[in-house]
């Protein structure tokens, strides 16, 4: 497995918010589109608002396919999350990562809730 792909495999698997924010650039940028969210995206700049977009919902992640060209790694996947009033819920989701000096410069995301998920 590729360095990048290492990076984005170890920042995924983080479960403690601030262990993912070892694997981001200071001005690192995250944009997201999917089910209710706004048609432009929704930006969020910086290490810190980065890691507070997470929430503090229970978050894990499957890792279906990694493909890498250059400094980009898309990742396809399933994240799980169990919300903190007892709610579930899973997204079928699509991470375009770019990567600086062995760290995350950018992240696009896309996901969909997968209906009916437990």
């Amino acid at each position: 497995m590729s360095a990048n792909k290492k990076v984005i495999q170890a920042h995924m698997a983080a479960t403690d918010r601030s262990k993912a924010a070892e694997f981001l650039t200071d001005d690192v940028e995250w944009i997201e589109w999917g089910d209710g969210v706004p048609a432009e995206g929704v930006l969020t700049r910086g290490k810190a608002p980065f890691v507070q977009n997470y929430g503090d919902d229970e978050l894990r992640t499957e890792i279906l396919r990694m493909t890498e060209e250059g400094n980009v790694v898309v990742v396809e996947g399933i994240a799980r999350v169990h919300k903190k009033d007892g709610r579930n819920l899973a997204v079928r989701f699509c991470n375009i990562f770019e990567l600086e000096k062995g760290k995350i410069k950018r992240k696009s995301s896309f996901g969909a809730l997968i209906k009916g998920s437990p």
